[in-house]
């Protein structure tokens, strides 16, 4: 009998591993799976009991425990490894070494993410391979807090839930919060971070746009129209609204900011009270002047100790030929310390035919006043009208002013009236001495539009929203000459390899 137990052995052997990978194929037990597995456990039963002096003299050999101790060693190190795997899995660190930090989240994110007082959910209704395009996007909002929740959801497979999040296109994420849901299609930082703004504001804050004046047209596509300054703000969860100051009996009760956008005519002797009425109720006021003869509204200014003067800024430093603008569009490179611009670092924006403004020495009691945007040190504000006219302008001092002169201020002042509307205990204004930097063309030039919205935010009191937008992705290549390439090809493809195949030889030869 011993004699066929090694063949019992060897088909009982094969046998179990047929068993085996029927039941891996199948994935269930069935009899095509469960009698060869019986059978060859029968066989093998049979080898051992016949030939089991010589299956323990073996195993207790010194190979085999060799063999052993290295098979549990191998365990332990995959053990080990699959522990570590599981370890970071759980608490992932992850850096960014991309010049503009193009995989973080940007700060204005963290901030309404670290804000969340209650769970968000979000669902993500996406097929199954289309599903690795925004993980990586939701693993890093919920790296930020643990409020920040996502599940996703292939609409093929699960339909009624489709359904019942009114779901009718791949791709779409539902972000839902206290209640409340906003659908996106595309799940970017930027949409993504405004449909959580939507949902987590109690109470959507009103924009109003003063109207009769000549100010720049909130609807108009056109180049010195405002329709992209009015869908970012309402991106932002604002509501907008215009008013004529000359038609209602004061600044209406919703509004959050008062925004004069380029008013060509003065203001009649009610409609400035009606303004500072607003603003002595502790109400913000968005001023964006133009150069003479549009208004300067200095009955306004005068109670917040800013001036604006009558001259036009020329820049002699050369940046905006830059970007093929003249140099009476200042360009400004460097921001002074505010919430505005505390996030905005090395940042330019541009300010096309804009006048100075001055701060005053002795400021009304309770003002405080920061000019956080200045024109360059190669800058003046040219009076004279006539070398405008005749575009030869020079220096001349006095009457003009050696840059840096001041083209945006921020004013804060204590508000004379503790029943305001806004429940605000101080009202704010912001005074920049052009107003086309907020229109289509240069909205979206370098940060214009986003220092528009910060302004905004600064005013309605939301500084969470206060930070720099999600950055686009760069286009960083390195440039080779004809030389350059050569080299790099003959390292790579010959120094390398030989300097490898000349190292082996060098061993080899050493060991002879």
């Amino acid at each position: 009998m011993k004699k066929y137990s090694a063949m019992a052995g060897t088909l009982g052997l094969i046998l179990a591993a047929a068993g085996l990978l029927i039941y891996y194929v199948q994935a269930v037990w069935q009899w095509q799976n469960i009698v060869p597995l019986a059978l060859g456990g029968a066989l093998l039963v049979f080898y051992l009991v016949f030939n089991l002096k010589e299956v323990l003299a073996f195993i207790t050999s010194r190979g085999a425990l060799q063999t052993a101790n290295a098979l549990v060693m191998c365990v332990l190190v995959l053990g080990l490894l699959g522990f570590a795997n599981y370890l970071a899995g759980k608490h992932t660190w992850r850096k960014d070494t991309t010049a503009a930090k193009q995989f973080s989240l940007s700060d204005q994110t963290k901030k309404i993410l670290s804000a969340l007082k209650e769970d968000l959910r979000i669902t993500a209704f996406y097929q199954a391979g289309e599903q690795d395009r925004v993980t990586d996007q939701f693993k890093e909002y919920a790296s930020v807090t643990p409020k920040f929740q996502y599940e996703f959801i292939d609409p093929d497979k699960k339909p009624d839930m489709a359904k019942r999040f009114g779901v009718t296109a791949y791709n779409t994420t539902v972000i839902s919060y206290r209640g409340q849901d906003e659908k996106i299609t595309t799940a970017t930082e930027e949409d993504l971070t405004n449909a959580i703004i939507k949902v987590t504001r109690d109470k959507k804050k009103k924009i109003y746009f003063t109207t009769n004046h000549g100010e720049k047209a909130l609807d108009s596509d056109e180049r010195l129209g405002m329709s992209a300054a009015q869908k970012s703000i309402k991106d932002k969860n604002y509501e907008i609204g215009t008013v004529s100051l000359i038609d209602t009996a004061g600044v209406p009760s919703d509004c959050s900011v008062l925004v004069i956008a380029g008013a060509q005519t003065p203001f009649l002797p009610p409609e400035i009270e009606k303004v500072k009425t607003y603003l002595n109720k502790g109400g913000a006021a968005f001023l964006l002047l133009e150069p003479e003869p549009a208004p300067a509204f200095s009955e306004i200014l005068a109670d917040y100790g800013v001036q604006a003067n009558n001259d036009l800024i020329i820049d002699a430093s050369g940046i905006g030929q830059l970007f093929g603008a003249g140099p009476d569009m200042p360009v400004v490179t460097a921001y002074s310390k505010h919430a505005i611009t505390e996030k905005f670092g090395s940042f330019m924006t541009a300010y096309p035919s804009t006048r100075s403004l001055t701060l005053m020495s002795e400021k009304p009691a309770g003002v405080t006043t920061d000019a956080f945007a200045n024109s360059s040190p190669n800058s003046w504000g040219e009076t004279n009208m006539d070398e405008l006219k005749s575009g030869r302008v020079s220096l001349n001092v006095p009457p003009d002013r050696r840059g840096p002169l001041p083209l945006a201020v921020a004013v804060t002042k204590s508000a004379a009236d503790g029943s305001s509307t806004n429940g605000s205990s101080s009202s704010r204004l912001a005074v920049f001495g052009d107003s086309d930097f907020a229109t289509n063309y240069l909205f979206g030039f370098q940060k214009n539009g986003d220092l528009f919205m910060n302004v905004v935010s600064w005013l309605a009191e939301e500084e969470d929203l206060i930070a720099i937008p999600p950055k686009n992705p760069e286009d960083r290549r390195i440039s080779l000459d004809a030389a350059s390439s050569k080299i790099i090809m003959l390292v790579s493809l010959f120094l390398l390899p030989l300097a490898a195949f000349g190292t082996a030889i060098a061993v080899y030869v050493k060991r002879r």
